[in-house]
């Protein structure tokens, strides 16, 4: 039988190549054995190195497209942390809450309009609806159409359940709460503005961090001060105060009232006091009614008690805050003029609004027509053209979409 050359040549090769394979491989095996052996420490940073370096190219090259899905997938907490940047320099976040329970229509009416204005001068926002989600038919037609435009802007949305009765004092507390929001909206080194959902942004320079600090306090000698716990406190605005998220959440963790709670409450309460508690009614509700006791469960009034809670409860912690933390260090500011609700409508038929910094807004007489086309005014002098159709397209809307039937209304917005 013929034996073909060329194929005998190439098994020869083979058969040689496998030798010096094997040859190579017995080499390394007997090297690795002797440092393991011989040496009472070994340098295994070394040999990562050794094994990475000379092994991860291969590995890339064969399998480039698993290795890039493995990159896309890794947890966000293992990864290098970027550079940290001065908090001036960082996302900046306008949050506000309103409950879904309010009589006064205006408070959720303006909310993608409030958002709009912050947008507008470099803020994201986030919108803090609050109340019994669970309520047959709770969110109408006229809290899903403003709940949609929100969306339609960009804005965040966030929920927060609870019973009815208390929905309006939350709705003002849980920005005192801000460092516990999602990190998947809005991450520690992000700064976070309080705000209100009838109060509205007008020039862009009034709300720009100060460079060099910490934050800033808008409007901070507005308030006075106030007596507790046998000291003197000044108050300061929830409209507006400006912080990194980190020291919101920092605020209440390191706060005499978390202290005085983690020794009494019980094992399963103390959940609610760590630094991964939800931005949740219960995580509210067992800071302020520690701190204000029977206050916090009474009925709520506007300017009563009650109504003071989250201006007081702020003014603590951050004040406390700062006295631990001399080097904290944070810009008071006053403001210049506002153009006020308490004017009367007549005060917004103008078509220049440049002496103004900010505005708080007119509640449900707006929703008059005669009163709407006066409003349009301010935001022709804030907005652009599609911007102004926008509104005026939610506004028909608004005032039409009443009218359908309940059983047709969708649950959720």
């Amino acid at each position: 039988m013929m034996i073909n050359p060329i194929v005998s040549a190439n098994q020869s090769v083979t058969s040689s190549r496998m030798k010096t394979t094997f040859i190579l491989l017995c080499f390394l095996l007997c090297s690795i054995s002797f440092v393991l052996y011989s040496r009472t420490t070994l340098n295994w940073t070394f040999l990562h190195t050794f094994v990475t370096n000379g092994l991860m190219p291969i590995t890339y090259r064969l399998n480039s497209s698993r290795f890039d899905l493995t990159i896309n997938h890794t947890d966000n907490r293992n990864q290098i942390k970027k550079p940290l940047l001065p908090p001036s320099q960082n996302r900046r976040f306008a949050i506000f809450g309103c409950s879904i329970h309010v009589f006064v229509q205006a408070y959720t009416y303006y909310t993608p309009i409030t958002a709009a204005s912050w947008q507008r001068i470099g803020y994201e926002v986030i919108v803090l609806f609050v109340g019994d989600f669970k309520k047959p038919n709770v969110l109408n037609h006229r809290l899903n159409l403003s709940r949609n435009y929100l969306k339609r802007i960009g804005a965040h949305i966030v929920d927060v359940q609870c019973n009815e009765s208390y929905a309006v004092k939350i709705s003002q507390l849980v920005r005192v709460f801000a460092g516990f929001l999602p990190d998947s909206i809005v991450q520690d080194e992000d700064n976070i503005l309080t705000g209100d959902s009838d109060l509205m942004p007008l020039k862009a320079g009034e709300y720009k961090p100060t460079a060099g600090t910490d934050g800033f306090i808008f409007n901070a000698f507005c308030c006075g001060s106030f007596q507790r716990k046998q000291k003197s406190y000044r108050m300061f605005p929830m409209g507006h105060i400006f912080l990194q998220k980190k020291i919101w959440r920092a605020m209440v963790m390191e706060s005499k009232q978390r202290a005085e709670l983690l020794s009494k409450v019980d094992k399963p309460t103390q959940e609610l006091l760590s630094e991964n508690a939800p931005l949740s009614f219960e995580t509210i509700t067992l800071y302020a009614r520690h701190e204000f006791q029977q206050v916090y469960d009474q009925r709520m009034d506007k300017g009563d008690a009650a109504w003071y809670m989250d201006q007081i409860l702020c003014s603590m912690l951050l004040i406390d805050y700062r006295e631990r933390h001399p080097t904290f260090n944070v810009s008071e500011r006053g403001r210049i003029d506002r153009l006020d609700r308490a004017f009367g409508i007549g005060a917004w038929d103008r078509t220049n609004f440049d002496q103004y910094g900010d505005a708080h807004l007119v509640h449900d007489e707006v929703l008059q027509q005669g009163n709407w086309k006066i409003f349009t005014k301010l935001l022709k002098a804030l907005f652009n053209d599609t911007m102004v159709t926008l509104f005026n397209d939610y506004y028909k809307q608004y005032m039409i979409i009443d009218q359908i039937p309940a059983s047709t209304q969708p649950q959720r917005g």
